[in-house]
């Protein structure tokens, strides 16, 4: 039986980095893109993602881990998926983290999910995306910091529904997406980002190794990680069997 793309076609790759003073990388990532049994079989988009557990409370690294392991539920837990039940999921964690005992468990999240024909993202914290369109790098997520004081992150409490950002807009192919921690963002502005992806020939994960070893030999204090993501091919007339990219073409079979 032939493999059927599913769409909107997607890859994302990753890279990651332990800053030199940390004893263990607090950053986690997923990548739940077009090579994920999951995203074949429930047929519901794609989705990327990068948190970063806060350092200064205990369980920073477990924070994260948390709201990765929750991304991985989103397929099968929602029937009709919108971007309020991303929404609906992150602030669940939150609850989940306060659980574990006040300010003992913290991260950020950044979410990108790319589904019928739409980009999502759901934002909380300093980790940041930013979306390329047409040679343009634009950063998407609002920064929730102010100095060197996190303004807000999964695990906050109640007020987390007033700070959590949420964006949609309309896919295109040939969109490019990254996701970074703020390990990256200190050290390397938004303009080199899309140079590494250019000086790489444009591949997701040699842009992302590019980044962390960019990262590197800057002298980077913090745990960094980058998530590329390059749009492929996206939902066109869902009548149409045929979509093109512009870059790789199928026949999409009903």
């Amino acid at each position: 039986m032939r493999h059927v793309p599913t769409l909107p076609y997607a890859v994302g790759a990753a890279s990651t980095r332990t800053g030199p003073k940390h004893a263990a990388n607090e950053d986690q990532y997923r990548i739940l893109d077009v090579n994920h049994l999951a995203v074949s079989f429930f047929r519901k988009g794609s989705i990327f993602m990068v948190a970063d557990g806060v350092s200064t409370v205990p369980r920073g690294r477990e924070a994260a881990e948390t709201v990765c392991s929750r991304i991985d539920t989103f397929f099968d837990r929602f029937a009709e998926p919108k971007v309020s039940s991303l929404a609906q999921l992150v602030s669940e964690v939150d609850w989940e983290l306060r659980g574990l005992g006040h300010a003992q468990a913290a991260c950020t999240c950044s979410v990108l999910w790319l589904a019928y024909g739409q980009a999502n993202v759901v934002h909380v914290g300093d980790s940041q995306l930013y979306r390329v369109r047409h040679g343009e790098c634009v950063r998407i997520t609002q920064s929730h910091k102010g100095g060197r004081s996190l303004g807000a992150y999964v695990g906050m409490g109640p007020h987390i529904a007033d700070v959590m950002q949420i964006w949609q807009e309309p896919l295109f192919v040939g969109d490019l997406y990254l996701i970074v921690s703020d390990g990256v963002t200190e050290v390397i502005q938004p303009d080199e980002l899309l140079d590494a992806w250019w000086a790489t020939g444009g591949s997701p994960q040699r842009a992302a190794h590019a980044i962390i070893a960019e990262v590197n030999r800057r002298g980077g204090r913090d745990d960094a990680t980058a998530v590329v993501v390059d749009v492929l091919a996206v939902e066109t007339d869902p009548n149409d069997e045929t979509t093109f990219s512009g870059r790789t073409d199928f026949t999409r079979k009903a």
